[in-house]
């Protein structure tokens, strides 16, 4: 019924596709690995540019005030030379 032949023929195509499947399924794992791991970074990534964004924007508001501090400092120092003046002209 089943010739030698016949039976090395089936044997032979079965470990053909069988190592081509195990191959293309360990490339696929291996792709499927380093997909993973790129999104990791580029999730770490994104929170990183959060946290620099917030930082950043802290650092604008913190000039901001400083840039009003030095505007009300300026003008209490022309007030004090105004006070100082009119305290000169009376002495």
């Amino acid at each position: 019924m089943w010739k030698p032949e016949i039976i090395s023929m089936f044997l032979s195509a079965s470990v053909s596709v069988l190592t081509l499947f195990t191959f293309f399924q360990s490339r696929m794992t291996t792709s499927e690995r380093r997909t993973t791991i790129l999104e990791e970074k580029d999730k770490q990534q994104d929170k990183e540019l959060i946290e620099i964004k917030k930082r950043l924007d802290n650092h604008d508001k913190q000039n901001e005030a400083l840039i009003r501090l030095t505007t009300e400092i300026t003008n209490l120092s022309e007030k004090v030379e105004k006070i100082d003046n009119k305290l000169e002209e009376l002495s």
